[in-house]
């Protein structure tokens, strides 16, 4: 699923990240890569910007970024 379709509280385990090379390397730098858990914290009324926690890091997206996330339900 991708990380914007996930509810406020759920985590998951990063699997991918769909997106051009300088929003990749941002959200590189923000930890978002592979296999990191992540945790949607909260999210705007409309879903147009996500607040995430990465590793114990806070970490804000837009949602073109939330939809590049591919992320695994801690439950599967």
């Amino acid at each position: 699923m991708k990380l914007s379709q996930m509810h406020i509280g759920q985590s998951g385990i990063i699997r991918k990240v769909r997106a051009n090379e300088p929003i990749k390397g941002r959200l590189f730098a923000m930890g978002i890569t592979k296999g990191n858990r992540i945790t949607l914290l909260d999210h705007t009324l409309k879903k147009e910007t996500f607040e995430v926690d990465v590793e114990g890091t806070r970490v804000a997206l837009r949602k073109e970024e939330a939809d590049a996330i591919e992320v695994e339900d801690e439950k599967d």
